[in-house]
């Protein structure tokens, strides 16, 4: 089914989105889950498909953090099912802009699962179009680089170490952009120098303590970071940082 490709943006499911947001990140997982499902309501009812199609993003890295938090594999199969919902109702949509951000959670699903190829496919859509049809909330130059720190990074786990050029001039672009949101910038550095860290832990391990410091010091100087926070103490736990 094809809907009729109009931009409808639904005010209280993006309330509900915001608060959906925020207990996800501050570890609140049931109620994230329990707001995803009061928006996925509220966007339908409002005909808007962008927002319902992002909700469902929402859920997939609800599920991702449980699983990172608990080990279930449950939850990664929950995850993965509400990441391939996102990109098909984003194709439903038929509207374009609704497609970089489900493409972009695809891609953290398949990295999370180990399928790096899969995942880079997943991460270039994603930064195609983010740059050729950008949602107007996500079009800035901060989530460009972060999307295409994903994709290279994603890349050199494939076997292209020639990635890591292009990984490193993404995070330059990150810290070098204008983010009006600190939380949004300090989560996407933390994130970017926590990758950059976990690439280079056998190619090049002074290197990458070097991304684990980077992201120590903007995690502890943002106590928001609770999620980076546990990210953070279990990738310390595979070096040998004496």
């Amino acid at each position: 089914m094809m809907y009729n490709p109009i931009m409808v943006t639904s005010k209280k499911g993006r309330e509900l989105h915001s608060k959906a947001e925020v207990a996800k990140e501050s570890g609140q997982f049931q109620q994230a889950l329990e707001y995803c499902d009061q928006a996925t309501i509220a966007y339908s009812e409002d005909g808007d498909l962008l927002g319902l199609a992002e909700i469902q993003s929402s859920r997939f890295a609800t599920f991702k953090h449980l699983y990172q938090a608990t080990k279930k594999p449950e939850f990664l199969v929950l995850a993965k099912h509400a990441v391939l919902s996102s990109v098909e109702v984003a194709k439903m949509s038929g509207v374009s802009e609704s497609l970089a951000i489900p493409y972009h959670n695809l891609g953290k699903y398949y990295s999370e699962a180990g399928e790096y190829k899969e995942a880079a496919k997943a991460f270039k859509m994603a930064v195609e179009y983010i740059k050729s049809s950008p949602p107007e909330r996500h079009n800035r130059p901060a989530v460009i680089a972060d999307f295409v720190g994903h994709q290279f990074a994603a890349e050199y786990l494939t076997g292209d170490k020639s990635a890591i050029g292009q990984a490193e001039e993404a995070l330059r672009d990150l810290e070098e952009s204008v983010e009006l949101s600190r939380y949004n910038k300090d989560v996407w550095l933390s994130g970017a120098h926590l990758r950059l860290a976990k690439m280079l832990k056998s190619d090049n391990p002074e290197k990458a303590k070097l991304h684990l410091m980077e992201a120590k010091k903007i995690i502890d100087s943002n106590s928001d970071l609770v999620l980076r926070k546990q990210q953070l103490l279990e990738i310390e736990s595979e070096f040998d940082l004496v």
